[in-house]
């Protein structure tokens, strides 16, 4: 298969930068080319490997049917469509320990429900647990809590619940400690932190040196903390606040903060606040993955 020229225009990633975004090592992405072609990354004109979204996309699809249990030989050549099918087999199993955790916590058992969720952040370790068992599980609720088919007692142990597992998981490694600043919080008005909490966590796993302030932190507050720690973004989680608030507060902040600091979005609130210039809306926490990577390019 000849390999594609590099698209100047194309935003890509080194092989370093993909094995952080896709969890894979570079001398298995270097094996999975070499023996399958599962991809085939764009090269410079000096021959060095720079993928693009459409290859960590593909590359994330093939870990999950491998980790789900099947063999990349026999799935190598599979196409996007088929290998979520695969991998969805594998994603039963969270399914059904989600049912369990609802089940405790319906029934109000902290114990239980403190139980199940400590054994899922032992077994996936922190940037995974946030991914595949909070992310579901905050979703779930709400929607459960909107739905009037879990009481606001249940939701408060389990926000209680995942507010100390996620917190006491934003621990620096050796490595984030030489990784990009990064300040996550919440602007004045909005008292939802698990979406902060866990965008924090992506980050870390991401590589880069999250610093987590909490909720309601003013405007002001939150510009001194971006020049005092000299982080080179700031990431705010909207939920609940009213858009105009939120709106006025993004606005400050942009004003007050220096040029070249990034100011990110993300929450379900965020895509109803109209974004000035120099702010960006983070949609998923694979796009908060890709944003970090690019302060390392």
């Amino acid at each position: 298969m000849p390999e594609p020229k590099s698209d100047p225009f194309e935003l890509t990633y080194p092989l370093r930068t993909a094995a952080r975004l896709t969890g894979l090592s570079p001398e298995v992405l270097r094996a999975w080319e070499r023996r399958y072609e599962v991809v085939v990354p764009l090269r410079t004109a000096g021959g060095t490997r720079r993928y693009s979204a459409a290859n960590l996309e593909r590359l994330r699809l093939v870990k999950a049917a491998v980790d789900a249990g099947h063999r990349i030989g026999r799935i190598a050549d599979l196409d996007n469509a088929e290998l979520k099918r695969r991998s969805a087999i594998g994603e039963a199993r969270p399914a059904g320990q989600l049912d369990e955790i609802l089940a405790a916590l319906d029934r109000l058992d902290d114990a239980m429900s403190q139980k199940l969720l400590s054994f899922q952040l032992s077994t996936l370790g922190p940037s995974r647990f946030a991914r595949e068992i909070a992310v579901p599980l905050v979703y779930e609720i709400g929607e459960r809590w909107s739905n009037g088919e879990m009481g606001i007692a249940a939701e408060h142990l389990a926000t209680g619940i995942l507010r100390s597992l996620l917190g006491s998981s934003l621990q620096q490694t050796p490595s984030s400690i030489l990784g990009p600043r990064i300040i996550f919080a919440t602007p004045t008005g909005e008292r939802h932190e698990l979406g902060a909490l866990i965008a924090a966590l992506t980050a870390l796993g991401a590589g880069a040196s999250p610093l987590y302030l909490g909720i309601e932190v003013p405007v002001d507050d939150l510009i001194s903390a971006v020049e005092e720690s000299d982080a080179v973004a700031l990431g705010l989680s909207l939920v609940t606040i009213p858009t105009s608030q939120a709106a006025r507060a993004v606005l400050a902040l942009r004003k007050g903060l220096a040029g070249p600091t990034r100011l990110w979005l993300g929450g379900s609130g965020a895509s109803a606040v109209k974004l000035p210039g120099g702010v960006e809306h983070i949609q998923a926490l694979e796009d908060l993955e890709q944003r970090v990577a690019l302060l390392y390019d």
